[in-house]
């Protein structure tokens, strides 16, 4: 497939993956409406010219053109019915208006519910299926690149590790063949500046830092060393020191570091890759896997709202449009793991911000509710629609923002 088949092919994906999750989002409303006692018009799949409709006995399901979403046509005073349900007399009891509150709150909130449930299921079940987690930063150890440095020096080793260990990195060290200018693991106190700085790990320490500290300690260290030796035709030789770890614990009975030999000139050059990725995190068994499910739930919920809070710094990196949904879905084809994986970060995302407390989302929507239920008496209309107004503006106006953005990587 050409790239740019493949990204069209993952935003037609991705547009089914958002259309499904927000109708699932949108028949949580619908359920708990119906639980209430209201008359619900319409239950429609998408917006725009409608496709087709099966008309059941009180609602129809319908089929709409732009697969944008959904929504739920309710019986009420204050919103039309739709032109072909005109007729109908709804007594007022059964109108959304004259709920109780509390079932109204129920009515709001199952939407996005509806969203974490799937979340939930999604990442319990692939872990404890799978066992495993892949491209996991905050695990320790690496994938190795077996044609590297890393994984050569490594694999020289004469300390193995079986099925069940993994070798991590602890720390590493450069020489200029005659002494050390760098070594981030040693245990002196008067070492230069530059090693204290990005030492990471204690020589007796039973767990290592998470990949993403140590790859990021090790790029920096290797750029201020290139920045170092820059006016210089001094050549740098690498050794790592490493522990062999245990992987499902992810810590080792090993009180001192072992060392690999330093690399050749020829081997490796400051900046040179060295062929560390993010690794696997693995599971001892399904029940330990299950229950993490329950933890990526959460993790995976509220990185939206660190996402979000980069906005105010003017940071859209970490956003994605449907640009950036198309490259990102597109990516996760070769492993049905990731896919699945990414279908749930996308859920649980989705009840975040839904339930956020800015109008017209369902987080606010809920403190709107529970503060007429605090107050017993509705809060004014024309409140209400400068409010929504005010919100759908700045949320398309974000909205483009973003596509802008996506469109300019």
């Amino acid at each position: 497939m050409t790239a740019t088949f493949t990204l069209l092919l993952g935003f037609f994906v991705g547009i089914i993956i958002i259309l499904t999750l927000i109708t699932i989002h949108e028949f949580g409303h619908f359920i708990v409406a119906k639980l209430a006692g209201a008359f619900v018009y319409e239950f429609s799949i998408g917006f725009g010219p409608k496709l087709f409709t099966f008309k059941g006995k009180e609602t129809w399901l319908t089929f709409r053109l732009l697969p944008l979403g959904g929504y739920c046509s309710i019986a009420s005073d204050k919103v039309d019915p739709p032109a072909a349900r005109a007729d109908l007399e709804i007594p007022d009891e059964r109108k959304l208006d004259y709920i109780k509150r509390w079932k109204k709150l129920l009515f709001i909130i199952f939407g996005p519910l509806m969203n974490l449930f799937v979340a939930l299921t999604i990442f319990t079940l692939t872990f404890a299926i799978t066992q495993s987690k892949p491209n996991d930063q905050n695990w320790i150890g690496a994938n190795y690149s077996q044609d590297k440095i890393a994984w050569k020096l490594l694999d020289e080793s004469t300390a193995k590790p079986d099925a069940n260990q993994v070798y991590v990195i602890w720390g590493w060290q450069l020489s200029n063949g005659s002494e050390i200018v760098f070594d981030n693991i040693s245990e002196r106190d008067d070492w230069n500046e530059l090693s204290q700085k990005y030492k990471i790990n204690e020589v007796g320490a039973t767990r290592s830092a998470n990949f993403l500290r140590t790859a990021t300690s090790f790029n920096a260290s290797i750029a201020d060393l290139r920045q170092q030796f820059a006016e210089t035709d001094v050549k740098l030789n690498l050794a790592f020191a490493y522990k062999i770890v245990n992987k499902f614990s992810g810590t080792t009975q090993e009180s001192d570091v072992t060392w690999t030999r330093h690399s050749s000139v020829d081997e490796y050059s400051l900046g040179d890759l060295v062929g560390l990725a993010a690794p696997t995190r693995y599971f001892k068994d399904s029940t330990v896997a299950y229950a993490y499910g329950w933890s990526e739930t959460f993790n995976q919920s509220i990185s939206i709202i660190k996402s979000f809070g980069m906005i105010f710094t003017g940071r859209f990196s970490s956003l994605a449009g449907p640009v950036g949904i198309a490259g990102q879905t597109a990516a996760m084809f070769g492993s049905a793991q990731q896919f699945f994986l990414y279908v749930g970060m996308l859920s649980a995302n989705l009840f975040i911000l839904n339930m956020v407390f800015i109008p017209p989302l369902d987080g606010y929507k809920t403190l709107e509710i529970i503060l007429e239920m605090i107050l017993r008496k509705e809060l004014p209309e024309k409140y209400k629609i400068t409010v929504y107004v005010i919100g759908a503006i700045m949320f398309l106006l974000l909205f483009a923002t973003i596509t802008v953005v996506d469109f300019m990587r």
